[in-house]
């Protein structure tokens, strides 16, 4: 294979492997042998879908996953379906456009998980029922199809950072977290310095010390910073050495085919990438933190992913989250939700406003405001429906 491709197919890995940005998408376009290695026929047609979608003639999705995983946690016990999630971004892939739109999900956000039926942390939807599970909750967000699901774990970032000899880095502040194996610490002292697959990783999933968002620019210079050193010549001898890690560190339901056809379209220079995360507020319910995500700019990302897909926009009403908001005033974590009851109330207030103080806690006439905001945006930012808690992580 070109080595060039093999370059660009390789750094598009990597930005999947620290998730929250750019190509992600195209990382198996390498060898036959580590695409049917990783591949799993496991999740099906989105529900959403009327048919079958093609990479090759539509416009499509994938749910990226980096999840938590580690070979200590399998030891005792914990499969790789088990495991949550500790990175989530969400991509739409229009052919005509030549655009790719991500759009990063923070582990904390509070969603309605199907495989339990309530509210919960979207990184706890992996644990509950592997990629499938992440992908039904992701379009109940969102009410837009996923098609395509693509999920690593985090040896695959190690082991590619140590073949490459280390990563050169400037360390914002003092590290001291649990180490990949969770036994032992990963320390480090802030200041300019190579660091080892252990200590990026350390550094690219640390939250005690900044913000998600501060966490998100280290990442993209991480990316930065692995892009940089896998262009050297020195690097080049070592490609097949990357494949084979990714291809043993990753599970996706991408046919050859369909990544031949994702490759081909938008390996190009000319391919337009467009960055989002979900915007939301610190919520504590029972004493657990939570990120609740804004109604109104869920809709506007949601207008803009089913456009992305040549899908016609629905109302704000056909949200999940909307009707939740309008019948009990917000989201609720842990408490069981039947769907079919929560719609029959939604419509007996809906038709009955008297009856129903509640209203959603957003303003309901500046959606087209809002999508044009998101547009333009660089973020690197029932009877039975209350009826069991459940015990938090």
């Amino acid at each position: 294979m070109n080595k060039f491709i093999k370059v660009v197919l390789i750094l598009l890995s990597l930005c999947l492997i620290i998730v929250p940005v750019t190509y992600a998408s195209i990382l198996y376009v390498t060898t036959k042998g580590a695409i049917d290695q990783s591949f799993s026929n496991a999740s099906k047609q989105s529900k959403l879908r009327q048919k079958a979608v093609d990479p090759a003639l539509d416009h499509v999705s994938i749910l990226f996953l980096g999840i938590d995983d580690s070979l200590s946690r399998r030891k005792n016990g914990q499969t790789m379906e088990e495991a949550r999630t500790d990175a989530m971004i969400l991509a739409t892939f229009n052919r005509d456009d030549k655009q790719v739109r991500l759009v990063s999900i923070p582990r904390d956000t509070l969603s309605y998980i199907p495989s339990v039926g309530y509210y919960d942390k979207i990184t706890h939807a992996h644990a509950e029922g592997g990629p499938k599970s992440s992908m039904e909750t992701v379009e109940h967000i969102f009410n837009t199809p996923v098609d395509f699901y693509v999920r690593i774990n985090m040896q695959a970032f190690v082991d590619i950072i140590d073949e490459l000899g280390g990563i050169e880095f400037e360390v914002p502040f003092d590290i001291d977290e649990p180490s990949k194996t969770d036994k032992g610490r990963t320390k480090l002292k802030a200041g300019l310095q190579v660091v080892n697959g252990e200590e990026a990783l350390a550094l690219v999933r640390s939250r005690h010390v900044d913000t998600d968002l501060g966490r998100g620019r280290r990442q993209m210079e991480m990316i930065e910073a692995i892009v940089k050193k896998a262009k050297d010549t020195n690097s080049l001898s070592k490609l097949d050495e990357l494949v084979e890690i990714v291809g043993n560190n990753a599970k996706h339901n991408l046919t050859f085919d369909n990544i031949k056809s994702l490759a081909s379209e938008y390996s190009s220079n000319d391919v337009y990438f467009k960055r989002h995360q979900l915007k939301g507020t610190d919520y504590m319910y029972n004493g657990v933190y939570y990120y609740n995500p804004d109604l109104d700019h869920i809709y506007s990302i949601s207008k803009l992913l089913r456009k992305d897909l040549g899908l016609e926009s629905k109302p704000k009403q056909s949200l999940l989250d909307y009707k939740m908001a309008f019948v009990y005033g917000d989201l609720i974590p842990l408490e069981k939700i039947n769907l079919d009851t929560l719609e029959k109330d939604y419509k007996k207030h809906k038709n009955n406003k008297d009856l129903n103080p509640k209203t959603p806690k957003v303003d309901q006439n500046n959606d087209e405001q809002n999508t044009n905001n998101v547009q333009n945006s660089t973020d690197t930012s029932s009877e039975q429906s209350n009826v069991t808690n459940t015990t938090t992580y």
